[in-house]
């Protein structure tokens, strides 16, 4: 949820354009910026490159919104609700017209907003995120490309080292990414219980955007965790976060900048089933423990089905949370399977069987091998995808699954 001038202005919090706010701007004379363009009309579009340097310019500078439906003076601030009539083909136009932005922007928003005071009308809100693929290249011609930027309420081109630089930062922020999912997955190893026979799945996840909203109150130890509440809605009966948390009504505690959720009561730094730690900026650690047997002939066994269950479910709520914390963009996420050392033994030996309940000696999927590490895989969805789309989801999910089996000589995946 982009937050902008036009928030500022109205003292509101980060979160969809509604007909109060835009009416409260006009009314307000709000003016355009880096992050804020009024258009009267679709019309005032005179192609779709030009609507393509629009959404590029503010997602290569600090993102922001393009609000339809809004007249303005001559000065760029808002001064008449006009609205736009019959806005779906429009929404599908403009949505259309964004594709020209290389590299695609997979977070970008257009909807409509229905006005009241103007029945039969409405607004059509452009909410380009903060991108951290920038910079975004548009088409100039049929030879040639450009990279455009915000400038107050004008827009204009980068130049050769504001290119380099743009790069760099894409690169930079690339880099801190992967460092910041691995360094939450180090601090989650640190909280699993360590017995022989276990194997646990593990997701950590974090938005490109994260949260801004306040993070004071962000802990209820009086009440069950939401974000949990709300997964275990969209989540089969048996699925491994209702083993692990005991239907999912665990009652989190405080921690640095988090909530935690342990299976283990009293929770002492260490989790025997599950573990779950939400970031007050949306980003989060969770792992659960998928094993039923002891090793047999020194091999410990993971059901496929219970590992791609496991990555479901931790998804599930990695979404939810980043969404009820505000945060926005892209859902990165990193999943990997984590078999803790064995006492005196130093090997780490795993191997995939097919079988969901392991109830007797388990034969190993076909063509499996025996593993002693499994590498961590690494995957994105746009926020607003994972939480509206159990399809899109669910296709994460499949793909994380696929990549981590594939380490095991597997090639084809039987899925939930």
């Amino acid at each position: 949820m982009t937050y902008t001038s036009l928030h500022r202005a109205l003292g509101v919090p980060a979160g969809s354009v509604t007909e109060e706010m835009i009416v409260a701007a006009v009314a307000a004379n709000v003016v355009e910026s880096e992050d804020l363009d009024w258009k009267r009309d679709v019309d005032e579009i005179k192609d779709a490159k030009e609507f393509a340097k629009d959404v590029a310019a503010m997602a290569n500078t600090a993102g922001g919104l393009i609000v339809f439906g809004v007249g303005e003076d001559g000065a760029d601030h808002a001064d008449e609700l006009v609205g736009i009539e019959n806005p779906k083909p429009h929404v599908q136009s403009l949505r259309g017209k964004a594709g020209m932005v290389r590299p695609f922007i997979p977070a970008l928003r257009v909807y409509s907003v229905p006005l009241t005071a103007l029945p039969g009308r409405h607004l059509i809100v452009v909410d380009v995120p903060r991108s951290p693929e920038a910079p975004h290249l548009v088409p100039q011609s049929k030879e040639s490309w450009g990279l455009p930027r915000r400038r107050d309420s004008d827009t204009d081109w980068l130049g050769e080292s504001d290119l380099e630089a743009a790069y760099a930062g894409r690169f930079r922020r690339r880099r801190a990414a992967e460092e910041h999912l691995a360094a939450l997955a180090e601090e989650l190893d640190d909280r699993l219980r360590g017995k022989e026979h276990e194997i646990w799945v593990t997701v950590t996840a974090a938005c490109s955007m994260p949260s801004i909203a306040d993070t004071e109150q962000a802990v209820n130890q009086t009440a069950p965790e939401p974000s949990m509440l709300d997964a275990i809605q969209l989540l089969q009966d048996d699925g491994e976060l209702r083993q692990a948390f005991d239907g999912g009504t665990a009652i989190p505690k405080v921690g640095l900048r988090r909530a935690v959720v342990s299976s283990s009561s009293p929770y002492a730094g260490l989790s025997d089933k599950g573990h779950l730690e939400l970031f007050h900026d949306g980003a989060f650690a969770g792992a659960l423990n998928v094993a039923h047997t002891p090793p047999v002939g020194g091999i410990r066994y993971l059901a496929q089905s219970r590992m791609e269950g496991a990555i479901r479910d931790l998804v599930t709520v990695a979404a939810l949370h980043a969404h009820r914390r505000q945060a926005d963009g892209v859902l990165q996420i990193r999943a990997t399977i984590n078999v803790p050392p064995p006492g005196q033994i130093s090997a780490r030996r795993l191997a995939l069987t097919h079988q969901h309940y392991m109830t007797s000696t388990p034969e190993p999927a076909p063509a499996s091998i025996v593993l002693e590490r499994v590498a961590p895989v690494t995957g994105e969805i746009p926020l607003t995808d994972a939480v509206s789309s159990n399809e899109a989801r669910m296709r994460m999910v499949r793909q994380l699954a696929l990549d981590l089996i594939h380490q095991f000589a597997v090639a084809s995946l039987k899925t939930l």
